[in-house]
């Protein structure tokens, strides 16, 4: 293995842990966000107990693993999403720095990654994600790419970049007017589309192309089965108040599917 790689490999394996930390901060901001508290402070604390944690309870994965999953002073259980996260992160941003060949950019787009995970995961919890955390996540990731690829005279991926997160923020806009409420959970995810504007706006034609066909087809799969569940429960005498399926994944096709997308073109831009 020539040193280019074993640089590389590094790069990953480093953007990996940082994915970790990140993951974890991103629990605490899916937590506050919605609740209006402030991600800054104070420390994380136990939701039942409201004890604050140590510095040790607080390292990614491996705090869950030693607690056995719950809090170390209620024992009350501690959601095995948290350690899902923060390897979904570390993944994600593993992920990202081997698509973009450990430049820059990269960076950028973990930026986006994490964002994305950021937001999802606030309307899985059927609360609807404010348009500043996506706006914040997207123009942090257009400065980095401004200055990594702009260094490099690579302008068309700036150019594009900046495009697809207008149209994203020109697509919100539009479906804020239609329906300004927005109620229904199914509808929810239109900040996602910012950050997926961005993301797929650097990538180039036939890398969107892949995520565009893989968006149709997850999303309608997502409301196949939104209908299928609302049918069976129909059929067994239950009644749906919310029309919502017990699968997070069902609630928010739009998310769900751009969540799939995203990957997708970037492991097809090679």
């Amino acid at each position: 293995m020539d040193s280019h790689h074993l640089s590389l490999s590094f790069v990953i394996l480093a953007a990996g842990l940082a994915g970790l930390l990140v993951g974890s901060f991103l629990n605490v901001v899916v937590y506050r966000i919605p609740r209006g508290l402030s991600v800054s402070g104070p420390r994380s604390f136990c939701p039942t107990c409201n004890r604050q944690l140590t510095w040790w309870e607080n390292v990614p994965v491996v705090s869950w693993v030693a607690l056995r999953g719950r809090c170390r002073t209620c024992h009350q259980l501690i959601s095995i999403r948290y350690p899902l996260v923060e390897l979904g992160t570390g993944a994600a941003f593993a992920l990202v720095t081997w698509g973009w060949d450990g430049t820059i950019v990269s960076a950028a787009y973990c930026v986006l990654a994490a964002t994305m995970v950021a937001v999802s995961l606030i309307e899985y919890d059927g609360k609807r994600a404010p348009l500043s955390v996506a706006a914040i996540g997207t123009g942090i990731a257009l400065v980095i790419i401004f200055v990594g690829a702009g260094r490099q005279g690579h302008w068309w991926l700036v150019g594009g970049s900046v495009i697809g997160a207008a149209v994203g923020l020109v697509a919100v806009s539009l479906l804020r007017a239609r329906d300004p409420e927005c109620l229904d959970p199914r509808e929810f995810g239109r900040s996602t589309l910012v950050v997926a504007g961005c993301w797929f706006g650097g990538l180039g034609l036939r890398p969107t192309a892949f995520g565009a066909v893989t968006w149709v087809v997850v999303y309608f799969l997502c409301m196949l089965g939104v209908w299928t569940t609302r049918q069976r429960t129909a059929a067994s005498g239950g009644v749906i108040a919310t029309g919502r399926s017990a699968v997070p994944l069902l609630n928010v096709p739009l998310v769900s599917a751009l969540a799939l997308a995203m990957p997708v073109a970037l492991i097809a831009r090679g």
